[in-house]
């Protein structure tokens, strides 16, 4: 059977789960903090995420022990770690794309590429759903 996916778009691949793996520890402290500190809205609703508090006064003073509890256990770091290793497989696979394209359109595809988010997604997109396996060697 043939690959259907490369190196760069493996390596992508990890790095986006890396991510979202520890923004999903993140993400459970947070409600952790919230079910054990007992935060409610004034409606008597419970916030699902900090940034969903009704007071403002409240939130600055949960938001600000809820981040010192991630940084304690280490996240904020992993997480920056993580988001600059994904950005590097981002650059890496958005390489690999444009070195695909024909010649005529590459430099206006790599200028694109810098100056535009909507493009870098894009480029980035397409590249990463590409069947390595239809690209002659």
């Amino acid at each position: 059977m043939k690959r259907t996916a490369n190196k760069f778009q493996r390596a992508y691949m990890v790095a986006k789960a890396c991510v979202q793996e520890v923004e999903s520890r993140q993400e459970a402290i947070e409600k952790k903090f919230i079910a054990d500190n007992g935060i409610v809205n004034p409606d008597g609703s419970v916030p699902e995420f900090l940034y969903c508090m009704e007071d403002d006064a409240a939130f600055e003073k949960a938001n600000a022990e809820c981040a010192a509890l991630i940084a304690s256990a280490g996240l904020e770091e992993e997480l920056n770690a993580a988001r600059a290793a994904l950005k590097a497989a981002e650059d890496r696979l958005i390489a690999y794309g444009l070195s695909l394209a024909p010649a005529g359109v590459r430099a206006t595809l790599e200028k694109a590429v810098r100056n535009n988010a909507a493009t870098r997604a894009k480029v980035l997109d397409l590249t990463f759903r590409l069947d390595v396996s239809t690209v002659s060697a």
